[in-house]
């Protein structure tokens, strides 16, 4: 299952950075034909491979800090639960994930870690807030009615436009 998940996850996160792409090049020009940065999405895949076992691993972390009580036993003892799970993720996982990702793709496209800070002083902040307008809602849904073991291709579908965006995010 780690394999398929890191598979899915990948391709799922190439399939982001080329609807960015796609994106990008309708608004710089028209006339000019789509030229596709086949390594730009290849970073994006390994990046979606690599995130795919942590994620699993995190989720199944989440479980055992925050186990789930049946839903017709007590809704608020439930609700309580989900929300300690959402807090944890965009707590912890969330800003480490953002911060890994910014330093993971400079460090991917050659650059050092000057380049690194300087990318993180300019687009974690503002990356991090839109992640928190976007993931807590799914992740409220993810972990009140999605089972563990399709967390992360859940996570992995909706990251489609989440890796959209920040594929032009990093890209700037």
């Amino acid at each position: 299952p780690i394999l398929t998940l890191a598979v899915t996850n990948g391709v799922l996160g190439g399939a982001g950075d080329l609807l960015a792409q796609s994106i990008e090049n309708r608004t710089e020009s028209t006339s000019t034909p789509f030229c596709w940065d086949t390594r730009r999405t290849i970073r994006f895949v390994t990046w979606g491979a690599i995130c795919a076992p942590v994620l699993h691993k995190w989720y199944l972390f989440l479980n055992c800090q925050f186990p789930l009580p049946a839903l017709d036993t007590s809704k608020t003892l439930f609700a309580s639960a989900v929300a300690k799970r959402v807090a944890a993720d965009q707590l912890v996982y969330a800003p480490l994930g953002i911060a890994g990702f910014f330093i993971a793709m400079n460090a991917m496209e050659g650059h050092g870690w000057r380049s690194a800070k300087h990318r993180l002083g300019e687009l974690y902040r503002p990356t991090l807030f839109a992640n928190y307008a976007v993931w807590p809602a799914v992740q409220a849904i993810n972990f009140a009615f999605i089972p563990t073991i399709y967390r992360v291709p859940f996570c992995s579908a909706i990251s489609i436009f989440w890796n959209a965006f920040i594929s032009w995010t990093n890209a700037q």
